[in-house]
């Protein structure tokens, strides 16, 4: 979590799930995104991630074919907006090359809200956001059983019309791990009518390229984390021991993406990504006994979706 304080800090200059950027994807950086209109949008993703090595001595390799569906909402009134974002995921993770099979496909569901409120003539405002997930497995262990949840809140300051900063605290809590409080900050200016810039667990440039929202592009630097439970296995340093363990995946990505909408409420998305910086840390009993790291890979995907 000392990976998470630094990068919230340094992306903002002055969360966090799991997310590949896709239009509707339920990360705090996406439910700011100008690319999603109000009302409902409708979103079915596909990514691959090619087979990176495994490190420390590890043999093998992993590979990881992903799909989302994202359901979400967002409302816009005079002094107030409200988005929120319900995603389901499914992971298939392919350990290759004679690598063990420290786990197998995982499903993972997510609910993420902002709500933003901006004081009658004043330059001020508040914010909430909040995330709950569940994420185990696929097998004989309970979906609930893989939760975590993020909840914060802070103050926003409008310097002008088009650049907001928000600042707060988030609090973390999730299985094996005892609560954990940061102060965070983030920031959404509206550069110019094609440009916006946005940060909170990482920053993501926009570009519109003839303003109209009709193609969009994206470059994204993100921290990403995500928590899920396994099946019911031995312990490896604890001889004789079996139990559900929890497995955190941590990553830092960087992603280039298009969006295009096609005059109506359809538009699909592509993009390509780097993966860095990416491992697993297994726990049992708030004790970690084992990490497991990759080599740099990369990623491709796609989305398609509606809004009504």
């Amino acid at each position: 979590m000392k990976k998470l304080a630094a990068l919230l800090f340094t992306a903002a200059a002055c969360y966090v799930s799991y997310g590949q950027q896709l239009t509707t994807s339920g990360t705090f950086l996406d439910v700011f995104s100008p690319e999603v209109p109000l009302g409902f949008t409708l979103g079915q993703g596909v990514s691959y991630g090619f087979p990176t090595n495994l490190k420390d001595n590890v043999p093998g390799d992993l590979s990881i074919l992903r799909a989302e569906t994202s359901l979400s909402y967002r409302k816009r009134w005079e002094e107030n907006s409200l988005n929120v974002t319900f995603n389901y995921e499914y992971s298939d993770y392919d350990w290759g090359g004679g690598a063990p099979s420290f786990f197998g496909s995982t499903n993972d569901l997510g609910l993420t809200a902002i709500y933003q409120h901006k004081f009658d003539a004043s330059d001020w405002g508040a914010y909430l956001l909040g995330t709950a997930r569940l994420g185990a497995e696929t097998g004989d262990v309970s979906l609930t059983s893989g939760d975590s949840y993020f909840i914060g809140g802070g103050a926003s300051y409008s310097f002008f019309k088009d650049l907001t900063v928000s600042f707060g605290a988030l609090a973390i809590f999730n299985p094996e791990q005892a609560t954990r409080v940061w102060p965070v900050a983030f920031i959404d200016w509206r550069i110019n009518d094609h440009l916006q810039l946005r940060t909170f667990n990482g920053a993501t440039l926009v570009y519109d390229i003839d303003a109209d929202r009709e193609t969009v592009l994206d470059f994204t630097v993100q921290y990403n984390s995500r928590i899920f439970r396994l099946n019911s296995q031995p312990i490896p340093t604890q001889a004789g021991v079996v139990t559900n363990p929890v497995v955190e995946e941590e990553s830092v990505s960087a992603t280039v993406g298009v969006t295009h909408r096609f005059g109506g409420p359809f538009y699909i998305r592509a993009f390509v990504q780097g993966d860095f910086f990416r491992e697993y840390q297994f726990r049992a009993n708030r004790n970690k006994y084992q990490t497991i790291k990759t080599d740099p890979g990369a990623t491709v995907g796609f989305e398609i979706g509606a809004n009504f």
